[in-house]
């Protein structure tokens, strides 16, 4: 760099004049000093440039700082210092180095997911590659449609403690849901979590994808989900300690079946219905109160069909648990032709995961009777 050592000298000298023409003709002159050799600097040469560069620029009206901008952009040997000026700028300035400069770390790219607005968020979140750093960062950070950019993002790494924060964020969060599923890394017993709350339309597309998924990788999400599965177990109510107290004797007395469950919905006996039903299907009480609550027609028609019900008993469940709603010959028809098109195969995959999580519970469970 030596050759341009007097060169870089009167420029510093020049960055004194209070002209702004001469400012702009040091900053237009130090630029292509710069960009002209930018490789072959090294780094304390790149870090006087960019003292410099920052030093003018700042003083410079918002259109010449989008230009520098646009030209350090892309230039993977820009000077560290400037290029965080920059990405701290104005939006319509820092844009640009905010969307493509790799000169920017994690760290940096952090601190401004946690700090700025949400239209540097996005675009943070559209980079070609987002770390699993910074993808928390901006999960924790940005709006609903800031996330839907991240996760549309094929070239962002999410980590599984954040996809599954997405998930339980999509509950509440239509705008989520669809987008979450067409990542190829969420991990199926959270795709099999959503199918709780999504709609009919997502709840099929979940099902095709956990049909389409090869034997070995569904083993392993079995083994993962069994291994991270973590159970709070909560204060059973005194309601649910009856209905299980119920439950037990009618499986005594082996009047525990189908017939049972239509006398418990009929007398609107919901929460044994919901232990009763949960026993019959070898689920977990928390999974059955969910697909119960929530009237999730599908839920209703897997367990049912692995269960190997008649159809009529899904029929009258279906009507039963949700009694104020009038339904015509068609939409009748319509709900059984729905328990005919969940096969067997497909039922029996999606209860596998269900019967995970009651493995899981149980150990917990039983040690903590036993204390």
């Amino acid at each position: 760099m030596s050759d341009e050592i007097p060169q870089l000298q009167r420029l510093i000298d020049l960055a004194k004049e209070p002209s702004s023409d001469k400012r702009r003709e040091l900053l237009r002159q130090v630029t292509d000093l710069f960009l002209d050799k930018a490789p072959t600097y090294n780094d304390a040469e790149r870090d006087h440039f960019g003292v410099i560069l920052g030093s003018v620029a700042g003083k410079m009206d918002i259109a010449v700082r989008e230009q520098l901008a646009k030209q350090f952009a892309t230039v993977p040997s820009a000077p560290h210092g400037f290029i965080q000026q920059l990405a701290n700028d104005d939006f319509s300035v820092a844009k640009d180095v905010l969307q493509k400069s790799t000169v920017l770390s994690d760290v940096d790219l952090v601190a401004i997911a946690r700090s700025q607005s949400q239209d540097k968020l996005e675009v943070i979140a559209s980079r070609p590659s987002v770390s699993e750093a910074v993808s928390e960062a901006i999960v924790d950070n940005a709006n609903d449609g800031v996330v839907v950019k991240l996760v549309l993002n094929a070239g962002a790494k999410v980590s599984r403690p954040t996809m599954l924060r997405v998930v339980e964020r999509s509950q509440t969060s239509d705008v989520l849901q669809a987008p979450l599923l067409t990542r190829a890394d969420l991990p199926p017993e959270m795709m099999q979590d959503m199918f709780m709350f999504v709609s009919s339309e997502l709840r099929t597309k979940i099902t095709q994808r956990l049909d389409s998924l090869p034997a070995g990788v569904v083993d392993k999400a079995f083994a993962d989900a069994a291994r991270n599965f973590s159970v709070e177990l909560r204060q059973e109510k005194e309601a649910d300690r009856r209905a299980m107290a119920y439950v037990r004797e009618m499986a005594r007395r082996k009047e525990l079946n189908e017939q049972l469950l239509h006398q418990l919905l009929r007398g609107k006996q919901n929460v044994e219905f919901i232990h009763a039903f949960a026993r019959l299907a070898d689920v977990d009480v928390n999974t059955v109160r969910r697909i119960v609550e929530a009237r999730n027609v599908e839920g209703v028609a897997i367990i049912c069909k692995a269960a190997r019900f008649d159809r009529t008993t899904f029929s009258a469940i279906v009507l039963l648990l949700d009694q104020s709603a009038a339904r015509t010959a068609q939409q009748a028809n319509e709900t059984l032709a729905l328990y005919d098109k969940v096969t067997p195969e497909s039922a029996q995959r999606v209860m596998r995961f269900w019967r995970v999580r009651k493995e899981a519970t149980e150990v917990p469970a039983a040690l903590a009777q036993a204390s």
